[in-house]
């Protein structure tokens, strides 16, 4: 029986991890759950489950009731969960929390020196040499749960770095791939809400809609598999069946194939190397249309930025993304206009030269402290866009 630590229980990835485990109750246990402020939701999810510790982030959530009748521990705030984390000393911690604040986290289950599947790409692009060096020391296994990189660790099986000619990153285009340029100043938040695929979170549905998401996975992939930028190409797919591919040296091609649900890479991460049921629908070949697309790079020139930020190195990844979870929250508030964001995330590249890109890290607080002067001078920036 493996012990299974949630983290961001709430969320897509975090239901959708459950549901898995409810089809091998004979093989894992869940543990613990963690969720940013959605308590209620939490503490249902607890009771479902039979998990006797959560963690709650927002400290401003009201649990005392629920606490006072209940044998459930609850664990509060980002100390809280790193308490959590080592409490629970779980054989597998699964982090679906979203963005940079994922990091801490991140980094607390790779120390435990089991096995971290990642769902939140952000840790990687921002200090992916670290954190994979944070997993030698401590003997943690990385797996990567989002369905473009399970596809290629999948393809990638009994191969090597060296036999790979290229990576093909398939994306789904989001809402806007086939709109014209003209039509995007009218976009509105629900517009790029509206993921057609997809049910994700709002960070990444608006990072979706931009292309900018598959520009950090880009980056991450070039870190967790060591390829170089130069060999990660991106087609748009938009029925997303095929979730990534790999050309060998020798010419051929391998891609993962699935209808669109987070299930298939979900139960691999937990059973690899062995396969488990996932209980998704099964594809039909019979009736089955595939088509890829040139991304248009006018369109979406966030495609450009990660190898931009690669090829001038040092900590332009990091910077990259804190322009962008800066932009993107910006606009969720209604502050700036959809095509701002793509002109704000530009400036990550100007703030080079007022931060200190080279600095090697050494502790998570530095490359936090590198993240918050990176978003003070993407807010200096933003001034120039907000209303």
């Amino acid at each position: 029986m493996k012990t299974v630590l949630i983290l961001g229980s709430t969320g897509s990835i975090g239901k959708s991890t459950l549901e898995v485990l409810d089809l091998h109750k004979e093989n894992f246990k869940c543990i613990g759950l963690s969720a940013n402020k959605n308590f209620q939701a939490l503490h249902e999810q607890a009771n479902k489950y039979s998990v006797k510790n959560i963690c709650i982030q927002d400290g401003s959530t009201s649990e005392t009731d629920i606490e006072k009748n209940s044998d459930i521990k609850i664990y509060r705030g980002s100390d809280g969960q790193s308490e959590m984390i080592r409490d629970m000393d779980a054989d597998i911690v699964v982090v679906g929390i979203a963005g940079a604040i994922g990091l801490e986290a991140t980094h607390e289950a790779i120390k435990t020196g089991k096995r971290v599947l990642i769902a939140n790409k952000e840790p990687l692009v921002m200090c992916g040499e670290f954190l994979l060096n944070e997993a030698k020391k401590y003997q943690s296994e990385i797996i990567p749960l989002d369905s473009e990189h399970s596809a290629i660790f999948q393809c990638l099986q009994g191969s090597s770095k060296d036999d790979v000619n290229k990576i093909i990153l398939c994306c789904s285009g989001g809402p806007f791939w086939d709109k014209k340029i003209e039509s995007f100043e009218k976009i509105t938040v629900q517009d790029a809400l509206n993921h057609p695929i997809w049910k994700m979170g709002e960070k990444i549905s608006i990072d979706s809609s931009t292309l900018m998401n598959k520009s950090l996975e880009i980056i991450e992939a070039s870190v967790l598999f060591g390829v170089d930028a130069n060999k990660i190409d991106v087609v748009i797919h938009p029925q997303h069946i095929v979730h990534s591919m790999v050309e060998f040296k020798d010419g051929s091609i391998l891609s993962n194939l699935s209808a669109p649900d987070m299930k298939a890479s979900i139960s691999y991460g937990l059973g690899f190397p062995k396969r488990l049921e996932s209980g998704i629908e099964r594809l039909s070949f019979s009736d089955l249309s595939l088509n890829f697309f040139e991304p248009d790079h006018k369109k979406f020139p966030t495609l450009d930025y990660a190898k931009k930020a690669l090829s001038l190195g040092g900590n332009l990844p990091l910077i990259l993304n804190s322009f962008n979870e800066v932009a993107v929250d910006l606009f969720l508030q209604e502050k700036i206009n959809y095509l701002d964001i793509f002109q704000l995330i530009s400036h990550a590249f100007d703030a080079k030269d007022s931060l200190d890109i080279n600095i090697k890290f050494d502790t998570v607080d530095e490359i936090l402290h590198l993240e918050a002067l990176s978003k003070k001078q993407a807010k200096v920036y933003a001034e120039r866009y907000t209303f």
